[in-house]
């Protein structure tokens, strides 16, 4: 059986706006140069997994844990501190670093706005300018996404804030449950519905209209195949429109199917399961989820 695969590869996200570039946070914004003698440090404490119904407090005031391992739902973190809009510090860790999910800053007094990203993007650090418009592509690699945003208060005195992160991504796992033709060596996904721009202040997927792609290399594996293809939704409630092309491995079409009008819900995993090769059996495809998520849906196509 086959689970999750992390060999994906992807091409570049296309849009129908002009999008901001930025080069992915540099070597001296990296945990280990930073900054000794800070008046703030921002500690994460925590991740939440209820649904965005509720409200989450800003800071985490009560008994944290003490230990809590940070690599099960990222393998990057992001923090930005804003200023009247402008970013004016910010510092990036990859989970090989040493205190992964805890940095100092030196700050001027003031009131801020703090952003803490967890992602697990392949291919580095998406656009931080802007918490409004935080840019995935493709190459970068879209994951399972936890955020926090919200005012902050720096003083002269030393201060430790403690974030709880919050899942910002909603997730369709593919599933093809018949058997796999010996020639597919890769399975593509072009999907729209979602947005690979996240809002940082709204929780929700930018007001972009994206063609997000996934491409999975399968060689050698065996059915039922788990594909999980992640988005951030522009409302609580969207849809995806997915095109499905198995090819071989010099990128030959042996099938392609469309699938429209999937239910997608934020924070939430879809699981959509059927026979994908031989569709004209009585296995059609269906939908369900991951209780770990704020709900599970289970469909069949």
């Amino acid at each position: 059986m086959a689970g999750f695969l992390l060999n994906g590869l992807a091409a570049c996200e296309k849009a129908n706006l002009g999008e901001e570039e930025e080069v992915a946070e540099t070597t001296k914004q990296q945990v280990n140069n930073k900054t000794t003698n800070g008046n703030l440090t921002i500690r994460v404490s925590d991740f939440h997994f209820v649904p965005y119904t509720q409200q989450l407090s800003a800071e985490n005031t009560g008994t944290t844990r003490a230990v809590i391992d940070l690599t099960t739902y990222c393998t990057r973190l992001n923090y930005v501190v804003y200023k009247d809009g402008k970013k004016v510090d910010s510092r990036s860790q990859l989970k090989e670093d040493g205190g992964f999910g805890e940095v100092t800053m030196k700050l001027s007094p003031g009131t801020y706005k703090l952003l803490v990203l967890a992602h697990s993007s392949r291919g580095g650090n998406p656009t931080l300018s802007d918490p409004e418009h935080i840019q995935f592509t493709n190459a970068l690699g879209y994951s399972d996404t936890f955020s926090y945003y919200d005012n902050i208060e720096v003083t002269n005195e030393s201060k430790t804030h403690e974030v709880i992160l919050t899942r910002v991504s909603s997730l369709l796992n593919f599933i093809i449950d018949d058997e796999i033709p010996a020639e597919v060596a890769k399975v593509h996904f072009l999907y729209t519905g979602g947005s690979g721009v996240l809002n940082a202040v709204t929780g929700y997927g930018g007001n972009v209209n994206s063609k997000q792609e996934r491409l999975y290399n399968i060689s050698g594996l065996t059915a039922p195949l788990t594909l999980p293809i992640y988005t951030f939704l522009q409302a609580d409630e969207g849809e995806l429109e997915v095109t499905v092309t198995a090819q071989d491995a010099d990128g030959n079409i042996v099938k392609t199917r469309k699938f429209t009008n999937i239910p997608m819900k934020r924070n939430m995993v879809t699981e959509y399961k059927g026979t994908f090769f031989d569709h004209d059996s009585d296995n059609n495809f269906a939908i369900k989820g991951d209780t770990e998520w704020s709900d599970t849906l289970h469909l069949n196509y």
